[in-house]
């Protein structure tokens, strides 16, 4: 017969009370719009996949503003990881290289 012990017990408890306790990302009306995009929670890394959902693709810009020169595109239905800044607005920083891209062309891909 296998032996109880009283301290794994309590920490196996713990551990699904901690882990069943994590609450689903919400967004929030003080959430901007790219947090609420990648559905951004307090101590998160601001790092997510979106999806792009133009038909045309998405403009990928040198900075994070429509006037900043255009230095690439990506795809219809193409993932990418992008970051969010403290300065992003309504603007996403791709994160495996340089440029921007309008949260309003993106949807958060998976969960």
């Amino acid at each position: 017969m296998l032996k109880f012990n009283k301290q794994l017990a309590a920490l196996a408890f713990l551990t699904l009370i901690v882990v069943g306790s994590t609450a689903p990302a919400v967004a929030t009306q003080d959430q901007s719009p790219v947090e609420q995009l990648c559905r951004l929670r307090p101590g998160i890394k601001p790092v997510c996949t979106v999806l792009v959902t133009a038909p045309d693709g998405v403009v990928i810009r040198s900075g994070p503003d429509f006037n900043d020169r255009r230095i690439g595109v990506i795809p219809y239905q193409h993932d990418v990881n992008v970051r969010v800044t403290e300065c992003s607005g309504e603007w996403v920083k791709l994160s495996a290289r340089p440029g921007w891209i309008h949260y309003r062309y993106l949807e958060m891909a998976g969960d």
